[in-house]
């Protein structure tokens, strides 16, 4: 997985923030792969050779974790980890939705500028609105 170097516009904080949810979205079906297999950190630590404190904080999201390291986990729950390009988002497609969610949001009578309301309204439906709350600061 490559990740471009983020400029100072806008549309590339997008991307970054893009990339970055699909990258957890991996390490959070890892944990659960794991978990639906009864397999515990110290039995899969055991297995990959990676140490049980590095496995709970990849699969948490508090470290990266090099594609090396995803495949070996992978390989030891017996998934085949296969990395596409997702389609290029232009900036234009990027506004459009932007223009999209903040109509959505006005027809349910939030402002689209008030983060707190719109996260408050994500975590009603069950969302889960932590990657955006620590990029949001």
């Amino acid at each position: 997985m490559t990740i471009a170097r983020a400029g100072c516009c806008r549309g590339s904080r997008v991307r970054l923030y893009i990339i970055l949810t699909m990258v957890r979205f991996i390490y959070r079906q890892l944990r659960e792969v794991r978990l639906e297999k009864g397999m515990t950190l110290p039995q899969l630590s055991s297995m990959t050779g990676i140490a049980q404190p590095n496995l709970s904080r990849i699969e948490t999201g508090k470290v990266d974790a090099r594609y090396s390291t995803l495949a070996r986990i992978a390989r030891a729950l017996s998934l085949e980890l296969a990395l596409s390009s997702p389609d290029v988002l232009t900036v234009a497609d990027v506004k459009a939705r932007m223009a999209e969610g903040a109509q959505r949001l006005a027809e349910r009578g939030i402002a689209a500028r008030d983060v707190e309301q719109r996260l408050a309204w994500k975590r009603a439906r069950g969302v889960d609105t932590s990657v955006e709350q620590r990029l949001l600061g």
